[in-house]
């Protein structure tokens, strides 16, 4: 029979020898009202849990191993990652856009970053809040100088083509980042106009002002920093890219799931590695205390 000891060690070794396989996956929220996860190497999604009650846009870790997302109406809601399933945190403060009948203003939510341990989710008009993970309270820093949405979201034109937008917002290497661009698509020959052309944004966390950084394609619907890496989502063409920092050039990786849908948020899943360290640390407590006894 093993001793206590050695099943301990045992263990640690277990754990330091596991695949780090979820460096590939990352969570999202779709177009669909789904929560689940996409493979970058290969687009695959799988859904985990039932539909999500509401769109949202943006994904972030929260407290306890939850992930936080802003909702169309404005709430901060969390999700359990392993079952899907989500509670109301509480209302940003920030105005609802859930659907065409939505007021769908200028102070409406938009996307939902998180940077350090402070959150910050932007509005329609491109302005930069912090959000409180606690009660779900916005406060405004104030416009980024990012272009606001020039029309009224998913209103129509008199050549019948709808006007939409794609944005993302992620941190990375200490900084925050944004892409944004203004369109029209005519869906009768899935036409995409650009009114605003796509940039890429560095946004200043302390003051809230946006620096172009340069061009970038069209249509990221969202962003994930994934160990140093920005993967994209490419609505239009229906793909994983990567985005590079310096000058916004991205680079194919791999077709999306149609499944998958529109990508409006990304979060990276934890790596198995983590969980190594955090196991081999528990056992070499408990050996420590174990010697210590035997003294």
């Amino acid at each position: 029979m093993l001793s206590p000891h050695k099943v301990i060690v045992s263990l640690a070794l277990v754990l330091f020898t596991a695949p780090a396989s979820a460096g590939t996956l990352v969570y999202v929220v779709n177009g669909f009202q789904q929560f689940g996860t996409i493979d970058l190497s290969s687009g695959a999604f799988s859904q985990i849990g039932p539909n999500t009650p509401e769109g949202s846009d943006g994904l972030v870790p929260g407290p306890n191993g939850s992930l936080l997302t802003l909702t169309f109406s404005g709430n901060l809601d969390s999700i359990n990652p392993a079952t899907g399933v989500t509670a109301v945190i509480g209302p940003t403060g920030l105005d609802d856009c859930t659907s065409p009948a939505s007021p769908c203003g200028p102070t409406s939510a938009n996307n939902l970053a998180k940077l350090g341990g402070t959150l910050y989710a932007t509005d329609l008009n491109n302005n930069l809040y912090t959000v409180n993970p606690a009660t779900g309270a916005a406060t405004l820093m104030g416009p980024t100088g990012i272009p606001p949405l020039p029309f009224v979201l998913l209103s129509t034109n008199p050549d019948g083509s709808t006007n939409a937008f794609d944005e993302t917002l992620f941190a990375a290497g200490g900084k925050l980042y944004a892409t944004f661009d203004a369109i029209t698509i005519d869906f009768s020959s899935f036409t995409i106009m650009p009114v605003i052309p796509a940039a890429l944004y560095q946004i200043n966390p302390s003051t809230g002002i946006a620096t172009l950084v340069a061009p970038t394609a069209l249509n990221l619907s969202a962003a994930v920093n994934v160990n140093g890496t920005i993967y994209a989502f490419n609505a239009a063409a229906n793909q994983v890219v990567t985005l590079d920092l310096a000058n916004g050039k991205t680079d194919f990786v791999s077709d999306l799931d149609p499944a998958a849908g529109l990508v409006g948020g990304a979060s990276p899943v934890p790596e198995p590695a983590s969980i190594t360290l955090a196991g081999i640390g528990i056992a070499a407590i408990v050996i420590g205390r174990r010697r210590r006894r035997s003294l």
